[in-house]
């Protein structure tokens, strides 16, 4: 009879492999210039255009008056995706998000990526990834996702 109380021999932890993992190949890995962090007048842009949309969410400013800052190729998918944060949620300047945490990363000089969490009111939080490139001297808002 065995004893319960007792535990047995400890086993290591099993590790599963990924599917596609052959175990032939290399890991890929990702090119160092890919994992360097953001320049602070990177962070900065990034900032200031988190905290215009912030000011579209709260109601203070209508989603239109983004426009110049977006990119003219891409209004028609843009403005829109700010429309439907803005109207998500409690009634306009009542809910007040605030920005809680920005991360900034630039693949290349002239591209920004950033990822802001935001909590609103009654501490629940969403997120928003945005991609800003730069042309011709000003910055564009590439992709932006309100989650």
């Amino acid at each position: 009879m065995t004893d319960l109380r007792r535990p047995g021999p400890a086993r290591p932890p099993v590790r599963l492999r990924p599917a596609a993992w052959s175990g032939r190949e290399p890991a890929r890995q990702l090119p160092p210039e890919a994992l360097t962090t953001a320049t602070p007048g990177a962070t900065r842009v990034a900032h200031r255009f988190v905290a215009t949309c912030l000011e579209v969410f709260n109601g203070f400013r209508p989603p239109v008056q983004l426009r110049r800052q977006l990119d003219p190729a891409r209004v028609a998918v843009l403005l829109p995706e700010l429309a439907r944060a803005t109207a998500r949620g409690a009634p306009t300047r009542r809910r007040s998000p605030r920005l809680r945490r920005l991360r900034v990363c630039e693949p290349r000089p002239t591209a920004i990526e950033a990822a802001a969490v935001l909590t609103g009111a009654g501490g629940r939080s969403w997120a928003m990834a945005l991609r800003l490139e730069q042309r011709c001297g000003n910055w564009f808002c590439t992709d932006l996702r309100v989650l």
